[in-house]
């Protein structure tokens, strides 16, 4: 074949007759796999050691050969073709090696390295094999790291898009590594593309592995790749492949959608191979079954977001193996790193000395201590069991606390940093809480009911975290919910703490120790005792009730001298604490008082779950917020506002942040849908009028109305004719705010759904403003897809007035004959300091510089050389300058004043476009030195054009340069935007306006700078400009 030759593969030639030999004639016994595409056998074959050439000693080794099928399609010599194309110019640890290929008559066979462990889709649907948690993580991130070679290929000039990334193509060699195989379907591209989107109307690859968006619209991305990768990884989590029936009898996708519900639901535990539930570490304890939590969150969220419904969603392969690494890591260490010796303990706690106590219970005594590290010191909480009444090995409680605290990482539940538990010595080290627990605060004036508030939201988060199971755990019942179990940090937040006497629900079993102190629910006291099966969640969600209590009555009701019941609570409108109950909101302190009291109602079947109390809580601070902090930033007439609106009630049923980011985020549609309503960024009012308020007065100018999703309005206008508008507006400056300088925008966009573009687009609307005629040469585009064009400014004042304008005709120069729509007209505020261009003036004083004038010949002036404060400053006059002087009429001298420097000028015969073409000498420019070019001019007294704005382009970097745009008349200040630049008057009488910039060295070809210039007029003649010359200025 003629590409073996040309990419010099004739090394790689191997005979047909020794892959005969080697399969035994394609035996049976040797076949280890099949596909669409071809069959796969194992045999042996004498390779070469160094594949360059045939004289190299060769080796005998175990390969693969897969022998391609003939297709009527030719998907099969198109695959075969492309596998070696690509193979040969890899070299990965993590992708498959071709060894070699034959093409002999009709027979196309690759040959290459064997995996002695097969594909992954064999080895997982193999009950005997057994895959731990970490050799699974491996396994990914060899998978990750092959794809990402393949996405970001740098020493290659090509990238790779595999298309069928799929647990069938992943082979396992001797020792597990993994490697990406099967390159048919690949696609090709350069590295140096700026697109890395395709379109293709063949869909190819395997279905339950196929990117959703690519299915559906034939975009192919790399991202394409990373959603089958996402599959491969929970068929990895699962041990299960992705089209197993207890996925597709749920959803005919298979496991992909399965995974992503299970995630958001959080019951991702269903899905989680049962075999790595039973892994035992035997560090700990033989409960602590299964991974780390932290490496199946961080395992399981990045295989989610692989999942992402589009592709600009989905993670780049290097923040995918990122992520894995992160969570082989906390695999790997958490447990060991967890281990701290006595002596760093003692050490900490100063041999547990007695004036570092911080609390102490039944069984245990708390120390405050510092552990020393590289980057300084950590404070934290030692708690020391008292092992002195108990049997050798009578630790339940112990193992229990450490269980959960490992396993049960929460940012509600106190962070374990460490433990100790050799012999006799049992201890747990924690996160020190600085602000201490939450019964020494419940008096404290300074606690805002924002901040209580913040805190049971906290402690509700942590319980429903704990009632609802991790990952990795079924339910856990805390046994002991009190104020002075609740810890606060330095910032108040809230932890859970004391696990000691909780209760772990492992396949329904419950692990059970007898509860000590702590708050009494009605049931255990009518009983005189506490039984196994009364401790439930709902004891936990009654202790919390009464947490809730104190919290608001700012007392400890387990040490008051009040009784507490049910009826107390809920019933003595005193129970409030007196220093908060005058900031609180009726409305918070109501929603906070009912969920409470449903926490400690007597029938444990009423109270509520964790998750309810924490969606309550949650809306007590949304409305105590609202209350506080979003109430003052609405403006004082926001219900006058909501009133215009056709459905006042849907606004009045939001909260105030809601009603603040719909007033300053959404808009708000007021006076039956025709004006659309907002707040800006620096509080200013801004409004767009509904085009349905335009009067229509053309009848000959066809228009209808149509309804797009992308409008804030039921209906725009479609206006046929561009060429012929006549639309008159008439505006009224209400609702707008006072002593601010608005635009008025007229908002359109075009039928054919053009490409959005961040350069301004050239459109001329010609219109009037009363009775003067204007102009609006270019729009803008917004995020939005509609564009804008501004039509005049005005200083706002508390008067309402009226603005008219009579929209006559765009340009067909952009528009063409094409329809567009218009949404309306809008009022935004113009930001004045960032609005106005400035133009600086030239430092350079002629009378104070040398002045070097360069004669020809004949005595004429071709450029003169000034030093300005250390750099040469050039002008040249436009004879030396314009590329054809036959396009211009010259003028004599006396057409300018007598300071200019300019006596010999050409004015331009009626054309759309003229030249400037020279070059310039190095001498002439003082070394690496940023300049900028001005073409200097004026207009002849007959001139009445030259209003259009005018496009530079650089001739010598036309592909890698946009062109730019210039005005010879300083327009209207809505004219005027960032990078258009705009005439200015010198001192000479002259004008000049920047053309170019450059750098002096960098810009250097042959010791000189060449320029060549196109100067084009959007429309029209250029009729009347007078070329003095240029200047070029350091800048």
């Amino acid at each position: 074949m003629s590409f073996i030759f040309v990419k010099n593969l004739e090394h790689l030639n191997v005979p047909f007759t020794d892959i005969e030999l080697a399969t035994n004639s394609f035996a049976k016994t040797h076949l280890i796999g099949s596909g669409t595409y071809g069959k796969v056998y194992k045999g042996e074959l004498e390779l070469p050691v160094e594949k360059k050439n045939k004289n190299d000693i060769s080796i005998r080794r175990t390969v693969a050969i897969k022998r391609i099928l003939i297709r009527e399609d030719e998907q099969g010599i198109e695959g075969f073709i492309a596998e070696i194309l690509l193979l040969t110019t890899c070299e990965h640890l993590n992708i498959v090696s071709l060894l070699g290929f034959c093409h002999e008559g009709s027979h196309m066979i690759l040959v290459y390295e064997y995996a002695s462990n097969g594909s992954l889709d064999d080895y997982l649907r193999n009950k005997y094999n057994y895959l731990t948690w970490e050799q699974r993580i491996k396994i990914c991130i060899h998978i990750a790291h092959g794809l990402n070679y393949l996405h970001t290929r740098e020493e290659i000039d090509q990238r790779v898009i595999h298309r069928d990334i799929k647990s069938g193509n992943i082979l396992l060699g001797k020792n597990l590594e993994a490697k990406i195989s099967d390159f048919g379907l690949s696609k090709l591209y350069p590295n140096r593309t700026e697109a890395s989107t395709y379109y293709t109307d063949i869909i190819a690859g395997t279905k339950l592995y196929l990117d959703p968006e690519y299915a559906a619209t034939g975009k192919l991305k790399r991202e394409t790749d990373i959603y089958s990768l996402g599959v491969v990884l929970f068929e990895i989590l699962s041990g299960k492949i992705a089209n197993d029936r207890i996925f597709t009898n749920e959803d005919k996708k298979g496991l992909a959608p399965y995974a992503k519900r299970r995630f958001k639901e959080g019951t991702l535990h269903e899905l989680i191979d049962p075999k790595i539930m039973e892994e035992v570490d035997e560090h700990i304890s033989t409960l602590n079954k299964g991974p780390n939590q932290d490496s199946l969150i961080a395992f399981s969220k990045i295989a989610y977001e692989c999942l992402a419904e589009t592709q600009v969603m989905r993670p780049r392969t290097e923040i995918i193996i990122k992520e894995l690494e992160k969570a082989l890591f906390l695999q790997e260490n958490h447990k060991d790193k967890l281990q701290i010796s006595l002596e760093d303990i003692k050490k900490a706690t100063q041999n547990f000395n007695d004036d570092n106590l911080i609390g102490e219970g039944p069984f245990c005594k708390v120390y405050k201590g510092e552990v020393m590290h590289a980057h300084g010191c950590n404070t934290v909480a030692v708690k020391r069991l008292d092992t002195s009444h108990r049997l050798l090995g009578d630790y339940y409680d112990f193992l229990v606390e450490l269980e959960i605290l490992v396993e049960h990482t929460h940012e509600n539940i106190m962070g374990l940093i460490g433990y100790y538990k050799e012999g006799n010595e049992k201890i747990i080290v924690c996160d020190y809480a600085h602000n201490g627990s939450l019964d020494k605060h419940l008096d404290d004036i300074s606690v805002t009911w924002i901040k209580r508030l913040n805190i049971c939201i906290d402690v509700a988060s942590g319980l429903a975290f704990l009632h609802t199971g991790a990952l990795t755990k079924e339910m856990v019942i805390h046994n002991n919910i009190k104020s002075a179990n609740i810890l606060l940090n330095d910032e108040w937040k809230a932890k859970i703490t004391d696990f000691g006497l909780s209760i772990i629900s492992i396949d329904g079993e419950i692990m059970y120790h007898e509860r000590v102190g702590g708050y009494v629910e009605p049931l255990h006291e009518s009983m005189g005792f506490i039984t196994k099966e009364s401790e439930t969640k709902e004891s936990d969600i009654y202790f919390f009730g009464v947490v809730l209590f104190e919290v608001l009555s700012g007392r400890s009701i387990v040490t008051d001298k009040h009784k507490y019941d049910r009826q107390n609570l809920t019933a003595v409108k005193d129970i409030v604490f007196e220093h908060i109950e005058r900031c609180i909101a009726p409305e918070s302190l109501n929603k906070f008082r009912k969920i409470a009291s449903r926490c400690i109602d007597d029938e444990k079947e009423k109270r509520p779950t964790a998750q309810e109390v924490l969606a309550q809580l949650k809306k007590a601070l949304e409305i105590q917020e609202g209350y506080d902090i979003w109430e003052p930033k609405l403006p004082k007439d926001y219900k006058e506002l909501i009133q215009m609106s056709k459905c006042p009630d849907i606004y009045f049923d939001k909260n105030k942040k809601e009603l603040y980011d719909t007033f300053f985020t959404e808009g708000i549609l007021l006076r039956e849908d025709t004006v659309w309503f907002s707040f800006g960024g620096n509080g200013e009012r801004n409004k767009m009028i509904s085009a349905s308020e335009f009067s229509y007065i053309n009848d000959r100018s066809p228009h209808d109305w149509q309804s797009i999703p992308e409008s804030k309005f039921k209906k725009v206008v479609e206006v046929l004719d561009t060429t012929n508008l006549m639309l008159k507006i008439e505006i009224r400056t209400d609702l707008l705010s006072p002593n601010v300088t608005y635009g008025v925008r007229l908002l359109f966009k075009f039928r054919d759904s053009r490409k959005v573009s961040s350069k301004l687009a050239y459109v001329n609307l010609k219109y009037k403003k009363g009775s003067e005629t204007l102009h609006a040469y270019f729009a803008t585009w917004r995020d939005d897809n509609w564009m804008t064009v501004e039509l005049c400014r005005f200083l706002n004042h508390k008067e309402v007035t009226t603005l008219t304008f009579l929209l006559e005709s765009f340009s067909t120069h952009y528009c063409k004959d094409e329809a567009i729509y218009i949404e309306g007209v809008k009022h935004e505020e113009i930001d004045q300091k960032n609005d106005i261009q400035q133009v600086k003036e030239s430092d350079m004083n002629v009378d104070q510089v040398q002045q070097l004038l360069i004669n020809n010949d004949e005595g004429e002036k071709l450029f003169s050389l000034t030093d300005v404060n250390g750099k040469k400053h050039l002008m040249l006059p436009a004879k030396a300058a314009l590329h054809d002087l036959t396009n211009y009429v010259k003028l004599k001298p006396s057409k300018l004043s007598a300071e200019s420097r300019f006596q010999e000028v050409f004015e331009l015969l009626p054309q759309q476009v003229f030249r400037i073409n020279c070059t310039i000498k190095i001498h002439m420019l003082s070394p690496d030195t940023d300049y900028a070019c001005y073409l200097v001019f004026k207009l002849s007294e007959q001139c009445d054009g030259l209003y259009c704005p005018v496009q530079v382009r650089d001739l010598l970097q036309r592909k890698t340069e946009e062109a730019g745009i210039i005005y010879l008349i300083p327009p209207s200040p809505w004219n005027i935007h960032d990078f258009i630049k705009i005439p200015r008057q010198r001192t000479d009488g002259l004008m000049e306006v920047e053309v170019w910039k450059f750098n002096s060295t960098h810009d250097l070809k042959n010791n000189c700078l060449p320029m060549n210039l196109r100067l084009t007029s959007y429309e029209g003649t250029m009729s009347g400009l007078i070329v003095c010359g240029l200047e070029f200025r350091p800048m």
